[in-house]
């Protein structure tokens, strides 16, 4: 949210702006997830080598995210958030062009560390808005991801 002295306006629009972030990560998440068959299919894997590249995001978040902390630390979880966004916009992209099983690994890795990374500085985000508004809303930001990811994988 960057220094300075903030009213209850500016707290409440943060807040707003912050559930938005969740619930479309949480929608793009979704909707990605509806995606895997045709993405499987386009790469020409088999059922057990799409097993073992959905693998991938989970290794690309757990080596990425605690980088995630140190950037949301040192440029502020709302600078950090909309690097690692654009970053993470920009990887959903790969999975679909890869044409086989070593492009759809190291595809799936990327998008996994940018979404987990992405993850880790809209919670700082959330924690930091939490702080200003002297309450807690973390349940409810996570509400609206899991409502985003119903209504991405509704789509």
């Amino acid at each position: 949210m960057g220094p300075g002295v903030y009213g209850p306006r500016d707290v409440r629009r943060a807040r707003y702006a912050v559930a938005a972030v969740f619930a479309v990560h949480g929608a793009v998440t979704g909707s990605f997830a509806t995606r895997v068959p045709w993405i499987q299919d386009h790469a020409g894997v088999s059922a057990g080598q799409l097993g073992l590249a959905l693998a991938f995001p989970a290794l690309g978040a757990s080596i990425a995210m605690p980088v995630a902390g140190r950037v949301s630390h040192r440029f502020g979880a709302r600078a950090a958030l909309r690097g690692l966004l654009a970053l993470w916009t920009a990887s959903l992209v790969l999975p679909s062009l890869a044409p086989g099983m070593l492009t759809l690994c190291l595809a799936l890795f990327t998008y996994g560390a940018t979404a987990g990374m992405s993850d880790v500085a809209m919670n700082a985000l959330g924690v930091e808005v939490e702080n200003r508004l002297d309450r807690s809303i973390m349940s409810g930001l996570h509400g609206m991801w899991s409502a985003g990811a119903l209504v991405g994988s509704a789509a």
